[in-house]
């Protein structure tokens, strides 16, 4: 019961209650939720960047402390869209933008997988987000940005990265084969226009974009890729 108090209190950004909590000796690194996430975890992921910095300056909680899944608070922000906890753990809270998660994801994946621009923006320009970085599966944040269809987030990866475009997942997959799986004709069209996309590379089961995009049933797809060729 004391847990759960503790862990709403963060995300609710309750500060006097964490202060009594923690005069009365119960607000310590033992106290986690079932997936192991911290107060500071919640407290990241709920944008309460005043509380989320009493919870590590004075209760002395971790700020870089890891759930069960391997996420930092850095990785919870960056997938909920909090910039200000974010530059605050990344910078004060012990956190790194290398850092990755169980799955290999880094806060720029995250970010890129949730469509978060800003943070994708403020990543690119501190120099230190790796947009070469891949996951277990072999994705570059431009693969999940791709898949998703989130134009924003894909001119700000590639216009930083360019050399990324025809990168290939494990199985094979490049930004290209996977927009073309989920029909974004606009990514689809911006990525073979605008950043001279290879559209005949392809997957380890030998299909194309265009495969990719006729398998889906995406017609506006197909007869744009097919007046390409």
């Amino acid at each position: 019961m004391v847990v759960e108090r503790t862990l709403l209190a963060a995300r609710q950004g309750d500060v006097q209650t964490l202060k009594v909590q923690l005069a009365e000796k119960v607000l310590n690194s033992d106290v986690k939720d079932l997936l192991g996430a911290s107060p500071v975890h919640h407290a990241a992921r709920a944008g309460k960047l005043t509380c989320l910095r009493f919870l590590v300056e004075e209760a002395g909680l971790p700020g870089n402390s890891l759930a069960n899944n391997g996420a930092s608070p850095a990785h919870d922000a960056a997938a909920t869209g909090n910039l200000a906890c974010l530059q605050w753990l990344l910078t004060q809270g012990g956190c790194r933008t290398a850092d990755r998660d169980c799955s290999g994801a880094t806060v720029l994946h995250l970010a890129s997988r949730f469509s978060h621009h800003e943070i994708t923006d403020w990543l690119l320009k501190s120099g230190e987000a790796d947009t070469g970085a891949s996951t277990d599966t072999g994705a570059l944040p431009v693969h999940y940005a791709a898949a998703k269809g989130d134009l924003p987030s894909l001119r700000l990866l590639l216009g930083h990265s360019p050399n990324v475009v025809n990168s290939q997942t494990k199985n094979g997959a490049t930004p290209l084969y996977l927009a073309c799986q989920e029909g974004h004709l606009e990514v689809v069209q911006y990525l073979v226009k605008d950043c001279v996309a290879e559209p005949g590379i392809r997957a380890n089961d030998g299909m194309t974009p265009l495969h990719a995009a006729a398998q889906m049933g995406h017609n506006t797809v197909i007869v744009w890729l097919v007046g390409q060729l």
